[in-house]
This record gives structure tokens, sequence and C-alpha cells, in this order.
């Protein structure tokens, strides 16, 4: 995989989910927002570097630690092996592998499929509305009203062109997907489907519908993340046409304050 592809989707996938705060150090992308997930609370590496590097990992290190916040990097090849190997060596472990699929849509052709019933309903919209805020938050489980306001606020901060899709059965939200559009690309995001309802085909259906607006929208190719070990989504997006390009690893050093991330 060229670098130059893999930094091309990674400033994609930083927009497309922006962090409640960010600085900008000689070149890394500091993310901060209070503890929800890795990858909205994670250092961004990739750009070039002219500090010393150990200095850096300190003041990385005392920018987190202020916030009670474990110090997470977010890595991947195109990132200087030299700099995963230091902070393998200060007692950074990897907690998460994450794989980034790929697709050009230039042969796509939307999925077809039956609803299990006729009380289903698929809402598109171009904007989310609190009931898909809403739905999410009940899908993933966030634990408590503070880490469901630091959802919220994120989500309501991209500014970037998009697709909502929910899923409705007898009146509630069962099923819910993101789509951000940014340089002919289109991202799925917040693919979740209710426990209950899984296993009828429902995430293929949100899937398609992203992908086929989003291609109408503009896009010509296609990505999302999916975390290692989610055998079930894998063999889903394969249905889709999309394969893994690369992969990114989340490195973390926490200390006895911090807060747990919720991911």
């Amino acid at each position: 995989m060229e670098q130059s592809r893999i930094g091309e989707i990674e400033e994609i996938l930083i927009n497309a989910f922006p962090a409640l705060e960010r600085e900008i150090y000689d070149g890394w992308i500091l993310n901060f927002s209070g503890g929800y997930t890795y990858r909205a609370n994670c250092i961004n590496p990739f750009y070039y570097s002219g500090y010393d590097l150990k200095e850096k990992i300190i003041y990385c290190e005392n920018q987190y630690r202020e916030l009670l916040l474990p110090a997470i990097y977010k890595m991947t090849s195109a990132v200087p092996k030299v700099l995963d190997e230091l902070l393998e060596a200060k007692g950074y472990e990897i907690v998460k592998y994450v794989d980034v699929l790929y697709r050009s849509l230039e042969d796509w052709k939307p999925l077809k499929a039956e609803w299990p019933d006729s009380e289903y309903e698929m809402i598109t919209m171009s904007q989310m509305d609190d009931e898909w805020l809403e739905g999410v938050n009940h899908l993933i489980g966030i634990p408590y009203p503070s880490m469901e306001k630091i959802q919220k606020k994120i989500f309501r901060r991209i500014c970037l062109p998009m697709v909502c899709v929910k899923v409705c059965h007898h009146g509630k939200v069962i099923g819910t997907g993101l789509g951000v559009l940014e340089r002919h690309y289109i991202g799925l995001y917040a693919i979740h489907v209710h426990p209950d309802y899984r296993r009828r085909g429902l995430a293929l259906k949100i899937c398609s519908q992203i992908i086929s607006k989003g291609k109408k929208m503009g896009a010509v190719h296609a990505h999302l993340q999916v975390r290692q070990g989610n055998t079930g989504a894998f063999l889903m997006y394969e249905r889709l046409g999309l394969r893994k390009i690369y992969t990114q690893w989340f490195r973390m050093k926490s200390w006895p304050e911090s807060k747990k991330i919720f991911d």
C-alpha cells in the first residue's frame, strides 16, 4: 500500500470524526474528547516531524495526563518505524487493531435483499436528526450521560456532506449507518444493528444504501474501518466488495488517574 494513499485516507478519517479539541504539534495531530473512543483521543503522528522524538513523547504525555487521559498513538505502516519501536520500549502497549477496507465504485451495483417482514422502514437523510443520534447511543450502549453528550457533540461537528440511514421496526430505531463524503470517498461509519435483529441482512442493506447514495453524490471510492476479530462484519463487508488495504494499531500508556476509554 502506497504511503500517499494511507496518508490521504487517514486525513479523511480525521475530518470525518472530529475531536472536541485538537492541537497541532510539530506535524502531529493531538485529539482530545474526554475519553470517548481511541480515535477521538489519540495522537496522529503521520506528518513530518522535526523535533526530537523523545522530547515530543514527553510533551504529549504531559498534555494528556493533565486532562486525566491516557496517551494513545494511532499507528500505521506510513508512520516511521523508529517511533513505533520507541513507544514499545517506553511501555506503550497495543490495545486495538483496526483494518481499513476499501473498494472502487466504478463497477458498483446495489445489493438486492428483501426485508424480513413488511414492518421495516429505511429512512435516508442528508443530515442526522435527534432520533438517529439517540438510536446510535442506544445501539452501542453508552454507559453514562457524559459520554452520550460527547458522542453527540462529535457527530454534530461533522460539516462534510453526509448520508444518514436509520432502520425502524414498529417505530423503534433498530439500525443506523452514516456515510461521510470527502475527496470522492464515501466513508462508512456508525453501522449498528440491535442484537435482536442481527443476521437478517439489515447491516448489508444499510451499507448498500449509503454506498449507492454516496456514488450519486460523486463518490468513486468507498472505505470503512473494522476492528480485527469481528469475523461477522468482515464477511458482510466482503459481500460489498470491500477489501483490507492497511491496518491501524493503537498504542496506549495510562496512569492510575487516567480515565478509561469508552470505545
